[in-house]
């Protein structure tokens, strides 16, 4: 159905003025083509939308509910120019966001609220992965931004986001489990329980180190912190964890800090393809970058 924006118009201010000379007067317009537009708006829905009266003119029922969407569309129209260069902007839009478990513990929630103040009008649309499927999301633009464990594969960017100490998970009934102060790796002997260098290459790579796996026989391996913990609650071993899991309170789990002689951090970073076209994913990038360089992002 061809309708134009100034028959809409038009037949809003009939609708109003009740009268077809101060309509026309509103738009600047003259009286006969106004007549015209609307007597061409009745032929194409092919309904009367005014009934005449002695000094002007009264909607029809069917010109009372055509008034509705009238202005519905028009309101539309109105604000589009306006949503569509905020769109642009990255002022409104979706930022598509992955997560790995342990960087839901460590710092999603202060991520999103940082990227809520920075980006208020965007929506977040969430997905947990591990951080080799992240990347090949990336590289293929399913995602926009990832919350990743390094190394960072070449072609993408990435700033720091977050730092923080390994601890040692440990049984409730093992002897590690006993006393307050730090214990030394070198009292993990033959119950340590690593990472799977297939499903967790970064934390399998830096806790292998730390444990000299020459030097240590490995119980069990496991690509995700929850299943560790498990592991250490059943009495299986122990394990190296980012201390934010600590949050997690699993039952018959305690936990011990580290010889400082022993001690590593581990680092999360936010990580996205620069050939990204969505303008929200580069309005952010603007403060996560000043805040990466001021020290201070998470």
């Amino acid at each position: 159905m061809d309708l134009s924006l100034p028959q809409l118009r038009g037949f809003v201010a009939v609708s109003e003025e009740l009268h077809y000379g101060r309509a026309a007067q509103r738009l600047n317009m003259t009286q006969p083509p106004l007549t015209r537009q609307i007597q061409g708006l009745e032929r194409t829905l092919g309904v009367l939308l005014f009934d005449r009266t002695g000094r002007g003119v009264r909607l029809t029922a069917a010109g009372s509910v055509f008034l509705e969407h009238a202005r519905r569309v028009l309101a539309l129209l109105d604000v589009a120019p306006d949503a569509t260069r905020r769109a642009a902007d990255g002022q409104t839009g979706t930022l598509r966001i992955a997560f790995t478990a342990i960087g839901a513990y460590a710092v999603l929630a202060d991520f999103l609220t940082m990227v809520g103040k920075w980006t208020p009008a965007v929506t977040a649309e969430l997905t947990e992965l591990v951080s080799p499927a992240q990347f090949d999301a990336i590289a293929t633009m399913e995602i926009d931004l990832g919350l990743v464990r390094p190394p960072i594969p070449d072609g993408f960017e990435s700033v720091l986001v977050h730092s923080e100490d390994l601890v040692l998970a440990v049984p409730a009934a093992h002897p590690l489990a006993v006393g307050d102060g730090p214990v030394a790796l070198v009292d993990v002997t033959d119950d340590y329980i690593g990472y799977s260098p297939e499903g967790s290459q970064y934390l399998h790579d830096i806790c292998a180190a730390m444990i000299g796996m020459d030097r240590y026989a490995v119980s069990q391996l496991a690509s995700q912190v929850p299943t560790m913990l498990a592991l250490v609650r059943a009495g299986l071993g122990c394990a190296l964890i980012p201390r934010s899991i600590m949050a997690m309170r699993v039952e018959g789990v305690r936990y011990r800090e580290l010889d400082p002689a022993d001690a590593h951090s581990v680092t999360l970073h936010a990580c996205w393809n620069p050939d990204n076209p969505n303008p929200a994913l580069h309005r952010l990038l603007e403060p996560l970058r000043s805040s990466e360089g001021a020290g201070r992002v998470l």
